[in-house]
């Protein structure tokens, strides 16, 4: 077959690809039929051998060449229409805090409940050994904060004058902290529950530090406004790190890599819904927190804030589906 028979055989399955092309004009997605999906990925990948053939042949040597022009052009539409990336949109975020968030949460909440266990199982260990062993405060908990706690002092009483400065500190070490313990999830989990443990473990020891000193209250009162976000995010996060955890552990008869990926998309949507969590704990840590209230106007707003973020996170995006994977063979 010489060159222009072949075009003539080909043009018409062009001329398909092309009058395919409009479909996927951007909001025209649900155009596509399953069919025409299939259909497009084969005439696609029939173009583009196409053009390999033409310039490969003596037709080549023309710069000018409509065939091989139009040809090239058809390709690079198409692959700049299947592999064009999304314009960052408003109400993508308002669509992943509303709904994609609040849903991939409730169907994961297993592994946030195990990642709530640990943390109050070693807050509960910390604060025994810590109020029946001295020593053992002085294992976890700095020196400096020791002493004045002893001297009947807390040391969170000046944070607010200099809140400004602390707030973006305190996210930026949240925001960290957090995401360390959801990447830990890569240890096969292991990681991720020696941080959950260790932070639960270094609250409740703290805990125990003050109530021997008859600072509870002081305590909690400081602890509980931003700690009802804050430590949500940490059981969140953790059990994020325990998706990927369990992803490594049980594949199944599939590859780690495979059903880690897959498992990976929701444990990636937790971790990054915890963000604002985290700023907005960082703020009331900074200037709400270490204020001069007295604290049962503190333990009331730790309440409503916490009784908020449950309705949110149970109430919130009911009507929408995400389609899900964790607990589910890919």
């Amino acid at each position: 077959m010489n060159i222009n028979e072949f075009v003539i055989e080909r043009k018409e399955e062009w001329e398909r690809l092309e009058n395919m092309l409009v479909k996927l004009r951007p909001g025209r997605a649900g155009a596509l039929s399953r069919e025409d999906l299939w259909q497009l990925g084969r005439l696609y990948t029939a173009a583009v051998s196409d053009l390999s053939v033409l310039r490969a042949s003596e037709q080549a040597e023309y710069s000018d060449n409509p065939e091989i022009a139009y040809l090239n052009g058809l390709v690079v539409r198409v692959h700049g229409r299947l592999y064009r990336k999304e314009r960052f949109r408003w109400s993508s975020v308002w669509e992943f805090l509303g709904t994609r968030f609040p849903v991939t949460f409730r169907k994961t909440v297993l592994y946030t409940g195990c990642s709530a266990l640990t943390f109050v199982f070693f807050g509960v260990v910390g604060f025994c050994l810590g109020a029946g062993q001295p020593g053992f405060v002085e294992l976890l908990v700095p020196q400096q904060i020791v002493e004045r706690v002893e001297r009947g002092q807390v040391w969170f009483k000046e944070l607010h004058t200099v809140a400004p400065m602390a707030s973006s500190m305190l996210m930026t070490n949240n925001i960290s902290v957090t995401f360390l313990v959801f990447a830990a999830g890569i240890t096969f989990g292991v990681g991720t529950l020696y941080l959950l443990a260790l932070n639960g473990l270094l609250l409740g020891t703290v805990a125990a530090l003050c109530f021997r000193h008859d600072l509870s209250a002081e305590f909690w009162a400081f602890v509980l406004p931003h700690g009802s976000l804050e430590i949500s995010a940490v059981f969140i996060a953790g059990g994020a790190g325990l998706i990927m955890g369990h992803a490594l552990v049980d594949p199944g008869p599939y590859r780690r890599s495979e059903v880690l990926s897959l498992r990976n998309r929701d444990a990636a949507a937790l971790a990054v819904g915890c963000v604002p969590l985290l700023v907005l704990a960082g703020l009331i840590e900074a200037f709400f927190s270490p204020s001069p209230l007295p604290e049962w106007p503190k333990f009331l707003f730790a309440l409503v804030a916490l009784l908020s973020l449950m309705a949110y996170l149970f109430l919130a995006g009911r009507e929408g589906k995400i389609r899900g994977t964790v607990g589910n063979r890919p």
